[in-house]
């Protein structure tokens, strides 16, 4: 989609100042995350560009900001998200699946900030073999 990542390549080129950075040329920064309503009974659906390519999931640091960011109340994504009640984890959706995470965040004074944040990462299995180690002396 052409139009649509020339709309991400504008994003990135005008956040990048906001965030301090001067040239954004072959680096994969600022990252664009879109938010969508979930699809499949998650909490909310992301589609994650590096840097205009839409990524077949979403990386670790992208979910848990992502998980950070809709709690908020008047927060861009807060609106689409359908939040667990009790502390349950978030389902961060990606094109390929989802994303479990948790994001603890306390209020004081100066702001929000985050305590802390966990996610739950599975493995598949790659491949199956064979070592022959040598004999021990």
């Amino acid at each position: 989609d052409l139009p649509l990542a020339a709309r991400v390549a504008t994003i990135r080129r005008e956040a990048a100042p906001l965030m301090g950075i001067d040239d954004i040329d072959g680096t994969t920064i600022p990252k664009v995350v879109l938010l969508l309503a979930p699809v499949a009974g998650g909490t909310i659906g992301t589609r994650s560009f590096l840097p205009v390519r839409c990524h077949h999931s979403i990386g670790v640091l992208g979910a848990t900001t992502v998980a950070a960011g809709i709690q908020l109340q008047g927060a861009v994504g807060h609106d689409l998200a359908v939040l667990p009640a009790g502390g349950d984890a978030l389902r961060i959706e990606h094109p390929s699946g989802y994303l479990d995470v948790r994001v603890t965040l306390v209020e004081s004074a100066v702001g929000v900030t985050t305590l802390d944040s966990s996610v739950l990462r599975t493995a598949r299995k790659l491949f199956d073999g064979y070592v022959f180690a040598r004999p021990l002396l």
